[in-house]
């Protein structure tokens, strides 16, 4: 039975966070919670508007620790980042990293697939001839190779791609194309890396249905000996730990008895 939740899946004002790491941590405590992770976007040259600069980098891992002595016997901090695909160097000195993918390389260009829905169409015809699991295909062949590109812990809001996808207007999930890119991206992820967030983020600031995975990928990755870490993907204090109760209940729907979490001594299993 979880006793206290964590979420290692933290943005502030360094990226594109609205809420500062120390009112991270006051929310944190505000709900309960055990513990809280930092998990900053890690610097990406084409795209530095959502991403950590370079120069803020340091300052970040030096404002994380120091909050960590603050804290220290009130509640657990961890020091992460979010290490993108196509980031060149990873940080030192941090407890974990969690890997994810925001882009596809196409045509010389760098498409992100966590834009606005207008976006995703657009890209779509103009780099995929309107072919919009060929754009999935695409993101789905980039996230198969994320474990060797970035040796992340924890693998990052592994279908992003569907983020914006709750009308189904830009592809049918349980198509067999998608489904066969997905699984097989997973199929190879789970060779190298095992742990999976479970992610509700979209959940709070786009209404998505869903997490990530959705509930037939996590079902899937449930069969295939995958394992999970609960996730709030948090840009503000408002959505620290969100829907974490109907998450437990949700993944024991698909199959899992128990969560990861971190520990000063590494990841450890939680039974549900």
């Amino acid at each position: 039975m979880i006793k206290k939740y964590q979420n290692l899946h933290t943005h502030t004002t360094y990226c594109d966070g609205k809420s500062s790491a120390e009112e991270m941590v006051l929310a944190a405590l505000e709900r309960g919670g055990g513990s809280v992770g930092f998990s900053e976007h890690s610097y990406v040259p084409f795209d530095e508007e959502y991403s950590m600069s370079l120069e803020d980098t340091p300052k970040y891992i030096n404002e994380i620790n120091a909050l960590k002595a603050k804290y220290d016997g009130t509640i657990e901090i961890f020091l992460g980042i979010e290490l993108d695909y196509f980031t060149e160097k990873t940080p030192e000195g941090l407890d974990y990293v969690l890997g994810a993918s925001h882009h596809v390389e196409k045509d010389g260009l760098f498409i992100t697939v966590d834009g606005p829905s207008k976006h995703l169409h657009k890209m779509a015809q103009s780099h995929f001839g309107g072919d919009y699991y060929a754009m999935a295909e695409a993101y789905f062949a980039t996230v198969a190779n994320l474990i060797p590109k970035t040796c992340a812990d924890i693998v990052g809001h592994f279908d992003l791609i569907s983020k914006n996808n709750k009308d189904g207007s830009m592809f049918d999930e349980m198509h067999p194309r998608y489904v066969k890119a997905a699984l097989s991206a997973m199929e190879q992820v789970l060779e190298k890396q095992k742990l999976f967030e479970v992610n509700t983020g979209a959940m709070f600031r786009l209404g998505k249905p869903e997490p990530y995975p959705s509930i037939f990928l996590l079902k899937e990755l449930q069969k295939r000996g995958g394992e999970i870490i609960l996730s709030s993907d948090s840009h503000k204090t408002e959505s620290m730990y969100y829907k974490f109760d109907e998450m437990v209940e949700l993944v024991k729907f698909c199959g899992f008895t128990k969560i990861k979490k971190l520990t000063k001594d590494g990841f450890a299993d939680e039974e549900l």
